[in-house]
């Protein structure tokens, strides 16, 4: 595992926050975080099973996102936004790609980006937490089990997930 502070450069990553936090980019209706839960968040698939899946994509593209981690395919990069809650509530234990999918975990590394500071954060199965700092960035291996943690100083955690070779 890998975390990297300050990973964009600070107008382009200011530039992707502000329009993600906007009022109008568009986030849509997901009824559960993990396929072994139910609780809802909100959204915005950019690339899907390798598939370009939204206009926004040059979002990323002119930050020089995928540019910097160095990847040569994206299986899937996803904006995830979940409300506040009362407690840190610790998520269902996941990895981002399910053999049963057909998809191979051999060689896929996520990394996560916040786009916004709070208490949240991701648990990972060792028991290493990762806080939501803005613009930090953690890479690891797409086998190793994560779960999100809500936070409760904010409205909202907002992040983008990628799954790349």
């Amino acid at each position: 595992m890998e975390v990297v502070d300050d990973f964009l450069d600070t107008d382009d990553f200011t530039h992707l926050k502000n329009t993600m936090e906007g009022l109008y980019f568009p986030w849509f209706w997901n009824p559960r975080t993990t396929a072994y839960d139910n609780t809802p968040q909100l959204i915005h698939n950019f690339i899907f099973k390798g598939k370009v899946n939204s206009p926004h994509l040059n979002l990323l593209e002119e930050s020089k996102l995928f540019e910097k981690l160095g990847s040569t395919y994206i299986a899937r990069c996803k904006a995830n936004l979940n409300y506040k809650t009362i407690e840190n509530d610790v998520g269902s234990f996941h990895t981002d790609f399910f053999y049963d999918s057909g998809d191979s975990m051999n060689g896929i590394t996520t990394s996560i980006l916040y786009i916004n500071t709070n208490n949240g954060g991701t648990q990972f199965s060792d028991g290493t937490r990762v806080k939501s700092v803005a613009n930090r960035l953690v890479k690891f291996d797409c086998s190793q089990e994560h779960a999100s943690v809500s936070c409760t100083d904010e409205d909202r955690r907002v992040l983008i997930n990628i799954n790349y070779f």
